[in-house]
């Protein structure tokens, strides 16, 4: 059972046309990865956590999607992220993508921050990557450097036309409000990825402390 989820969300259907909630999760009970959409080794664990005792692991080659909603809707999604800071090895000319956390609409597009390291240039940050029509489409630079150990994020998607990400309360990613026309349709879940099995083995996200606040279903 997702922590004190009921509490918020008890008295409001899914289906219903208008949603308001909010949504708090450290991560402390075993249990929460039922309400998770849940692919390869997932787990809950107490290796690193932000708050409490335990946090989502989400290793490489393995997902986790949480809804909550049945259809879009607006608001907010703070998250609190891992990041071991691994600079992925790689010849010269290569370039490598990690994991990513961010948004889900009902269509499985995405909008998220992901792990980018290029050996030309020396990148090592992260990087802005949305979906459509079940393609990725390019990646774009975030502006975030990447710092090890538990980093703040800040989803804000508060109507059709406000998309964008905030970082540790410091800064705020340029490229997400350019890009809204990707994803301007709401969100109804959030998605932790822990990047391609073969190629990100050495890299290590967690997830914990996720708050949701979700008010207005988004206009069809």
């Amino acid at each position: 059972m997702l922590k004190r989820m009921v509490l918020a969300v008890m008295a409001v259907s899914f289906a219903t046309s208008i949603y308001a909630a909010k949504i708090t999760e450290g991560f402390e009970d075993k249990t929460v990865l039922k309400k998770w959409e849940i692919e390869g080794d997932v787990a809950i664990s107490a290796d690193q956590f932000h708050g409490g005792k335990s946090a989502l692991f989400v290793p490489a080659g393995a997902a986790a999607t949480f809804r909550f909603s049945t259809e879009n809707v607006f608001g907010t999604v703070t998250m609190w992220v891992y990041d071991s800071f691994v600079n992925k090895g790689s010849k010269p000319g290569k370039a490598w993508n990690g994991p990513y956390f961010g948004l889900v609409n009902s269509d499985d597009d995405k909008a998220v921050e992901r792990i980018a390291w290029r050996s030309y240039g020396n990148v090592n940050n992260y990087a802005v990557v949305f979906t459509g029509e079940n393609q990725w489409f390019d990646m774009w630079g975030s502006g975030f450097a990447r710092k090890k150990g538990w980093n703040k994020f800040i989803f804000n998607f508060t109507d059709e036309k406000t998309l964008g990400v905030t970082y540790n309360d410091e800064k705020e990613d340029i490229t997400f409000p350019t890009k809204i026309e990707f994803f301007n349709k709401g969100a109804n879940g959030i998605v932790l990825n822990g990047g391609d099995a073969l190629k990100s083995s050495d890299e290590t996200v967690f997830l914990d402390d996720v708050e949701i606040d979700v008010k207005d279903a988004a206009k069809k």
